[in-house]
């Protein structure tokens, strides 16, 4: 929300605010831009208002819900160009890739896959089943003006999917008639990756309203690590553009409305070149995506406001998964046969290939309404959502001609919610608060009560505890719409019969500690969780439907557990020179063991979560020396995870990573028209998974660890 809601109960507040802000992310460097001069800002010199913790507007620094927040200026030193590269800046948060061909990606919280997280768009829910398989990648930085992150469970105030926790990506208001334009390009393994992206904002001198465009293009080859003919970058070509506006109505009102159109085309496997049902492997998608809003923020007075909102998201895509298998292509090979090249010869890869094309429609509507009264020391809100989604999923030939309906259901959710912001005394806040919702695919409405405490304890000491629940319903998921493949074979996920909805209760303990409220120098925080998840959904084996199709079936698990430690450390040597770091530790486990491979000779079983390593941390040395320059040098430690190979009927435990990049910025001209020249490198020491699957019958979802090999990037940006 962007509005501006009369303050809470005055108390004495630091000046500044909590490590969880410049800490926690360990990418905190930015640049002031106030007076158009550049210098490294201080350890905690972020002022905003955020409110995904509580949907309501309040002063970080008095948010009794952890909260972390990384802003456009960090992201920008770091050069991230869309938001899975931005996001990972943030201690225990990780992004994992999951298919080695076409490089689907999400966003792990508290040691959980990323269907545990519910990712926010200016605190609405509209990243929809089909949006999560590939939308992290198509969200350009350009539009975020920060990410606010709150781990545990957030179903009491987000609904269903909130289960580790919410991502909210705030957009950019518009607050002066200027912008950027800018290029970048990024080369790794000899292949550049080409970026130009920019933004436009007019806004009325009287401050009435404000529109802003943004536009970014991209484009890469297709790369391939291990020399065996097979992509493990897939060939991309994304265009965005967005419009977004606002504008004051009466007294105390404000209407906002915006709009992003994405069209993305990706393409892994090999020959690239060739329809996609003459590959050996192929995955391969072209995506529409159009998202958008219109939201209505009205002060009543100074007790009251209320805002109500519609949000939108429509995806179209064609998709291919699959490929002629190991099939000879070359006419120089002796095993070569044309007729397994025919699609009209019954039986022939090329025919099997020739039916492996797909079409999906995703719409989804949002409603949103809340009201926001304050009594005393009190600060009610409450409020109805309602979620509308629906997926049409068909099987086509590369004609385009339609040969099944593979699937369509519309899921609805209608929630009630109310949380109480209680101002005890100077020192203690509590929030609690309660939320009903009725899905569609349940037959009893859920009840998500959320319970947090902060106490300041001294002025540089506050400790916060909380205990807050989350759900999922058992609903199509985005990891249902993105189909694995083990060779050329589709592997595709049904839910079982009676499929009954997950419950998650979190509870976190944790402190913020500074030196110094008014100037901190030393900035420490810790905190701990404790995640009970029952009925937990899982994937079992790969087996074989009487016809040969590959699937899996997602069950109810008897339940799983997620304990955690999260801690940060920042010092600010100088007023130039700032060293933040932090580490996490996360062990996510069943509570019996799931078998996840049985071919009939071999059985593997395990408790471990897949692909969820247990140490992870983050550092990062931000250097400002003078005006002109800014320079940053950052880690980033995956440790070591289980990760199942299909293959080889192997669960591996595999190696850990130590990620080094570093870049520096010169700034020429001073004001609000400047140049910025970027220049960097990432994962210096090419830190990356070794052993790849190759060939044509490889195992697309063994793939783990970075996503992208060593590289080196440059950008040019011109501010006005």
């Amino acid at each position: 929300m962007s509005r501006t809601v009369p303050p809470r109960p005055p108390r004495p507040a630091p000046r500044r605010l909590p490590i969880a802000v410049s800490l926690a992310l360990s990418a905190s460097a930015a640049m002031a831009a106030d007076d158009g001069a550049r210098r490294a800002v201080e350890l905690d010199a972020v002022r905003v208002t955020v409110s995904t913790a509580t949907r309501t507007e309040r002063l970080l620094a008095d948010v009794p819900v952890r909260t972390e927040v990384l802003r456009g200026e960090d992201i920008r030193l770091r050069g991230a160009s869309d938001f899975s590269r931005a996001v990972e800046l943030i201690n225990g948060l990780r992004v994992e890739s999951n298919c080695q061909n076409c490089n689907t990606s999400e966003v792990q919280l508290l040691g959980l896959g990323g269907a545990y997280s519910q990712l926010l768009f200016d605190g609405t829910p509209l990243m929809s089943t089909l949006g999560g398989v590939y939308g992290l990648e198509q969200i350009p930085a350009a539009f975020i003006d920060r990410i606010e992150v709150v781990k545990g469970g957030g179903s009491a105030l987000y609904g269903p999917g909130a289960v580790a926790g919410v991502v909210n990506l705030v957009s950019e208001r518009p607050r002066r008639n200027g912008g950027f334009v800018q290029a970048a390009t990024e080369v790794q393994k000899g292949e550049p990756l080409h970026v130009v992206d920019g933004r436009v904002d007019r806004v009325d001198a009287g401050g009435r309203y404000g529109l802003s465009l943004v536009g970014q293009a991209a484009r890469n080859d297709a790369i391939d690590f291990d020399g065996d003919g097979y992509s493990e970058i897939t060939e991309k070509d994304r265009k965005v553009v967005g419009v977004q506006g606002w504008r004051t109505v009466g007294e105390g009102g404000a209407l906002r409305a915006d709009y992003q159109f994405t069209r993305e085309s990706r393409r892994g496997g090999n020959r690239l070149d060739q329809p996609e049902w003459l590959a050996n492997v192929a995955e391969s998608l072209q995506t529409d995506y159009h998202r958008g809003g219109v939201r209505w923020d009205q002060i009543v007075n100074d007790d009251l406001d209320f805002g109500l909102g519609y949000s939108f998201a429509y995806i179209e895509r064609d998709s291919f998964y699959g490929g002629l298998g190991d099939v000879a292509t070359d006419p120089a090979d002796p095993d070569y046969d044309p007729g397994e090249l025919d699609p009209a010869r019954p039986g022939s890869a090329a025919a099997r290939a020739y039916a492996q094309y797909g079409y999906t429609e995703n719409p989804l509507h949002y409603l949103d309404s809340q009201a926001n009264w304050r009594v005393g020391a009190h600060l009610i809100a409450f409020g109805a959502q309602y979620r509308r989604e629906r997926v049409r999923d068909e099987n086509r030939d590369a004609a385009g001609r339609t040969l099944a309906r593979a699937g369509e259901e519309t899921f609805t959710n209608l929630g009630v919610f109310v949380q109480d912001e209680w101002a005890v005394g100077e020192a203690v806040d509590l929030v609690l608060g309660a939320r009903a919702d009725k899905s569609s695919t349940l037959d009893d409405a859920v009840f998500s009560p959320r319970a947090a405490l902060a106490f300041q304890a001294s002025e540089g000491l506050k400790l916060r505890a909380g205990v807050s629940t989350g759900f999922r319903a058992p609903e199509i998921f985005s990891e249902d719409l993105h189909v694995d493949t083990l060779g050329a074979a589709p592997v595709r996920i049904r839910n079982a019969e009676g499929l009954s909805e997950e419950r998650a209760t979190t509870a976190m303990l944790g402190l913020d500690w500074r030196s110094d409220p008014a100037d901190p120098r030393w900035m420490w925080d810790a905190a701990v969780s404790w995640t009970r998840i029952r009925d937990t959904f899982v994937l079992g084996e790969i087996r074989r439907d009487g016809d040969g199709a590959l699937y899996q079936v997602r069950e109810n698990a008897s339940g799983s557990r997620v304990a955690g430690v999260e801690s940060n450390l920042g010092w600010q040597a100088t007023d130039a020179l700032r060293l933040t770091g932090g580490v996490a530790w996360y062990r996510a486990r069943y509570d019996e063991a799931q078998v996840v491979f049985d071919d009939g000779d071999t059985v593997l079983a395990t408790r471990d979560l897949l692909k969820t390593p247990a140490w992870s941390g983050v550092a990062q040395a931000a250097w400002a020396p003078s005006e002109a320059w800014d320079l940053y040098l950052g880690l980033k430690y995956t440790g070591r995870m289980h990760v199942l190979n299909n293959n080889t009927a192997r669960l591996e435990r595999v190696r850990d990573f130590w990620v080094v990049d570093a870049g520096a910025t010169r700034h020429f001209g001073a004001g609000e028209r400047h140049w910025d020249l970027s220049l960097g490198v990432r994962n210096l020491f090419d830190q990356r998974q070794r052993d790849l699957e190759t060939g044509p019958d490889r195992d697309s979802d063994y793939v783990y660890g970075p996503r992208f090999a060593r590289s080196a990037y440059a950008s040019l940006r011109f501010s006005f």
